[in-house]
């Protein structure tokens, strides 16, 4: 993985084949020391992918093992009390079919191009909502 910050707190960055997304993003927040913040955008292939359909009771959870395009990527970040990144997909096969959801795992195939905002005086964190059963966004006082 590569990595960059500019001094508004963007960070692009370009994963390499067979990384494991999940593991990169926790690198970026360790090197660039992100708090809080969102994915923007990310772009590239995975493979060995996961991911769900929030449905009452728990996720019903999809694996995709054939490479897929990643044709959008999106999240947020947060540290407060544990580390939880939270993101959703869209991809498409090679068919041009889309499918999306909530990304549990994944694996780059071949590049993936991502973009972070970190924010700097906003603090997010999760609580676990018993009602619907999710760690739930709060934003710190």
């Amino acid at each position: 993985m590569l990595g960059k910050e500019d001094d508004k707190g963007l960070i692009v960055l370009k994963l390499e084949d067979g990384e494991d997304l999940f593991d990169c993003i926790n690198k970026a927040i360790e090197d660039f020391d992100i708090k809080s913040g969102f994915i923007i955008l990310g772009i590239g292939m995975l493979t060995d992918v996961e991911i769900g359909f929030f449905a009452k009771g728990g996720y019903e959870w999809l694996r995709l093992e054939e490479p897929h395009e990643l044709i959008a990527l999106h999240g947020s970040i947060s540290t407060k009390g544990e580390t939880v990144i939270h993101l959703h997909c869209g991809l498409a096969n090679k068919n041009h079919d889309i499918i999306g959801g909530h990304l549990k795992r994944a694996k780059v195939y071949v590049i993936n191009e991502i973009l972070i905002k970190k924010l700097a005086d906003v603090e997010l964190g999760r609580n676990l909502n018993p009602a619907t059963g999710l760690k739930e966004l709060f934003i710190c006082e």
